[in-house]
């Protein structure tokens, strides 16, 4: 159950609840317009317990501390929950302190520029307007970064698209989808920073990338979310936080995938993009 666990935690964590419910972008044709976000995740719905999110940027940083994972943090109600998310917001904020990544960057440029790209290759819906930056619109895109120290020194980085809109399978009420881009990279903090954080930008690049393909796959109802794909089952290799991930039909150079419930329904809030 660890590595369900681990999906299952980010689902809930990044979307406040795990629902099997139908989601769907507005139908074609209805000059749909989106626009990305320079803000950051909501520190109170959107992220981990005791998230350290660095100042004016995309990136937040977790699980440095595991205080608030510990059965005693509960034990003595809300101040105890309360001082276990202080603990691990200092661990968090430590771990990044003297980081060349402790800096104000922001993915929103790169990935307006990714999906006008992605746009410009595969647009099937000719009425779909992408606006510039933070402009009131249908959809609303929110990219970042998370690092995790859980298995320190080993420092995990991984992206991911926040997607706000009215879901067009039930009555237009308010939803979001994640888009998680799981990095294969198991390396230091020292080595994403190294050379003005060099192999982080690279990492940012090909993670906005891909999840821009991705996105706009579904954006347009290109993505089957239970259309699986034997193939990619064999094929798309997988680690510790992703053996349970259900892989679906995409484009060749894509493995992409969902979260199944034991009954076999699809977890609708987030889809995986793992990279190979």
């Amino acid at each position: 159950m660890k590595n369900l666990n681990l999906l299952l935690i980010s689902t809930l964590l990044f979307t406040g609840c795990a629902t099997t419910k139908s989601i769907q972008y507005p139908a074609a044709g209805k000059q749909t317009s989106l626009s990305v976000s320079s803000e950051q995740l909501s520190s109170m719905t959107e992220s981990g317990a005791g998230d350290y999110f660095v100042k004016e940027s995309q990136i937040l940083v977790g699980d440095a501390s595991s205080a608030s994972a510990s059965p005693v943090s509960g034990m003595f109600g809300l101040i105890g929950v309360g001082v276990a998310m202080a603990i691990d917001k200092n661990a968090n904020s430590s771990a990044i302190e003297k980081s060349s990544l402790n800096q104000p960057i922001k993915f929103d440029q790169l990935i307006n520029q990714k999906i006008n790209d992605s746009l410009t290759q595969n647009k099937t819906d000719p009425t779909l307007k992408l606006l510039s930056l933070n402009q009131a619109s249908e959809i609303k895109i929110v990219p970042y970064s998370r690092l995790s120290f859980r298995e320190k020194p080993i420092v995990k980085v991984n992206f991911g698209l926040k997607t706000q809109f009215k879901n067009a399978a039930d009555n237009n009420a308010d939803t979001k989808r994640l888009y998680h881009y799981v990095s294969k990279d198991r390396i230091s903090l020292s080595e994403w920073e190294a050379q003005n954080n060099l192999l982080f930008m690279k990492k940012a690049d090909q993670a906005f990338s891909a999840l821009s393909q991705v996105f706009t796959l579904d954006l347009q109802h290109q993505l089957n979310l239970k259309a699986f794909d034997e193939n990619k089952q064999k094929n798309c290799k997988t680690n510790a936080d992703t053996s349970l991930v259900s892989f679906i039909q995409t484009p060749d150079n894509l493995c992409v995938g969902v979260v199944k419930t034991s009954k076999g329904d699809v977890f609708e809030n987030s889809i995986y993009i793992v990279e190979q």
